[in-house]
């Protein structure tokens, strides 16, 4: 976005209100958007919207379906994220990102970038959009007891739809931001600058590239299958895998792959490869 926009009034500045729900907690572990949803706002009316479910390539994790309510079933049929990835940028050029827990949403944001290499600017995995985060905004600037987002909504008298669904929780987000604005102005915090500071500093969505070995940058790169030694919590065992794509979780480098064995996805901590083959 436009560097002189800092300097503006979020009315004055074109904001996205953006939520993801997932199939579990890390995008490092291999965890994948299954629903997003985004409202672009100009002048604070809404003049764009984007809301689907989204094909992930694995199972939802049993904890992470009770909260959103969202089942393996709901998603058959559902496009991939690269599919509405064109419809989520082109809503997202030139805006501030808005969510509540923005790091959360950032985070599987610039993993799907990473790994379906859609490119913005710079690397892929990367945009270039700065987030506000109403949750950081609410723990330095506020004292509302509880700060997630359904308690802060009856705190502040906005109507509440279905919790942990993307769409009614944007919604919900929009109107606490604009409460929030109302409140920090008259702090004098009243820039998309001085609200990026406050909530501590400004979040980008920045997927990490890892190094990989040369035989399993190999395999990515070819579409090849691995025969790998891989020591898990059950010990050494030999397995078949087909590498999907690298990441990274609390500085330790995974390699999320389908594992024929298991057949199912399962994500492998690199260093605890002890050897690998290409197959034919």
């Amino acid at each position: 976005m436009e560097a002189s926009w800092l300097e503006k009034r979020p009315s004055d500045v074109p904001l996205v209100i953006l939520d993801t729900e997932t199939t579990g907690l890390y995008p490092g572990l291999g965890h994948r958007v299954v629903e997003i949803a985004a409202i672009r706002l100009e002048n604070w009316q809404e003049v764009a919207q984007v809301s689907t479910l989204i094909q992930p390539g694995r199972k939802i994790d049993p904890k992470a379906s009770s909260v959103n309510g969202i089942t393996d079933a709901d998603l058959l049929g559902q496009p991939t994220f690269s599919q509405v990835a064109d419809e989520l940028l082109a809503l997202l050029d030139g805006a501030v990102v808005v969510a509540h827990n923005a790091e959360f949403d950032a985070g599987f944001l610039g993993q799907e970038l990473l790994i379906h290499g859609l490119q913005t600017s710079g690397a892929p995995g990367v945009l270039a959009n700065p987030w506000l985060c109403t949750l950081q905004l609410a723990r330095r600037h506020f004292h509302f007891g509880r700060n997630n987002l359904g308690h802060i909504a009856a705190h502040l008298g906005v109507r509440m739809g279905r919790a942990h669904r993307a769409l009614n929780d944007v919604y919900m987000t929009a109107e606490i931001l604009k409460r929030m604005v109302r409140t920090l102005g008259q702090r004098r915090l009243e820039t998309v600058s001085d609200l990026l500071h406050a909530q501590g500093a400004p979040i980008y969505a920045r997927a990490i590239v890892p190094q990989l070995p040369d035989v399993v940058a190999a395999a990515l790169a070819d579409g090849r299958n691995l025969r790998i030694l891989y020591l898990g919590q059950n010990g050494e065992s030999t397995r078949e895998i087909t590498p999907l794509y690298p990441s990274q979780h609390r500085n330790v480098t995974y390699l999320v792959a389908y594992c024929h064995q298991a057949h199912d996805q399962r994500t492998f901590r690199l260093d605890r490869i002890f050897s690998a083959e290409l197959m034919e």
